[in-house]
């Protein structure tokens, strides 16, 4: 088989697994299997395919087939302009929630911000994405997940962001130990998935840690802690925002409003209310 006849076996395989995206799958592994650029393939789709490489190729489509995401596959995914590894135990960035990384990029481009942070930072997609447009700012990204925050230490290093610092810990406890008053900025994508709703999720997205995705009965779980343990102690003009679920932003408008009254909603590219931002009064 040549390049092209693999890459439209993988293709095919996928498809008729109903694996959604699967063209863009395919090429996806394809590219990781054979190390190729989309250029490379062009030039070289009709070569007769190396043997190895078409095992590989197939074992990653069989992957994919089981459900296993295909960001874990690849190891590593891309995510604003930075790229992060991922794998088993961490969650998968995500384009929605480069919508909160854009609201804060605009923030502190028109205001005066020193310090900078991300909390339950997952990968770190967060803080390091807002961190690289910014280097003289320091941002403070919090984990408690062992295995995420391993990712988390990696992708400070892939990134080559001097000014993140990982800081390992619960959100609940770790704030006893933050001057709250040197906050300029708080970002959270936190779980916020009903725990009732999780097993109906998407079979690739319950591949993820559950820790990452249970926001507990109501799914405010962790807004609440962010609210009455954060958002209270920080000082007043300091800037918050957080990512949200489909009907969410209304009642976290609601709540934020013990604190602020400067609050704003952000739509993702669904037209979905995504991100929730507000200055402290």
């Amino acid at each position: 088989m040549n390049v092209f006849e693999v890459l439209k076996k993988g293709t095919e395989i996928l498809k008729v697994n109903n694996i959604d995206d699967y063209d863009f799958d395919a090429f996806c592994l394809l590219e990781e299997a054979f190390s190729l650029t989309r250029n490379d393939y062009f030039m070289k789709r009709f070569e007769v395919a190396d043997e190895e490489k078409v095992n590989h190729f197939l074992k990653y489509i069989d992957r994919r087939v089981s459900g296993e995401p295909l960001q874990y596959i690849l190891g590593k995914w891309s995510f604003v302009d930075c790229e992060f590894y991922v794998g088993p135990g961490v969650l998968i960035p995500r384009s929605d929630t480069e919508i909160l990384v854009e609201t804060a990029i605009d923030y502190i481009k028109n205001n005066d911000v020193k310090i900078v942070f991300d909390l339950c930072a997952g990968s770190g997609c967060v803080g390091i994405s807002v961190a690289s447009v910014f280097p003289d700012i320091q941002v403070y990204c919090v984990e408690l997940s062992d295995v995420a925050f391993s990712y988390l230490e990696k992708n400070i290093i892939l990134n080559n962001v001097k000014n993140v610092k990982a800081l390992k810990g619960d959100i609940n406890k770790i704030c006893d130990e933050v001057d709250m008053g040197n906050i300029d900025v708080l970002l959270s994508n936190p779980p916020y998935i009903i725990t009732s709703e999780i097993e109906s999720l998407s079979r690739e997205v319950k591949k993820e840690p559950y820790m990452a995705l249970d926001g507990g009965e109501d799914g405010f779980n962790f807004y609440d802690i962010i609210l009455e343990r954060w958002l209270f102690s920080m000082k007043r003009g300091s800037f918050a925002a957080f990512e949200c679920g489909e009907t969410q932003a209304p009642v976290l408008e609601k709540k934020f409003r013990t604190v602020s009254d400067d609050i704003h909603i952000y739509n993702d590219l669904n037209g979905i209310q995504r991100v929730v931002s507000l200055v402290i009064s």
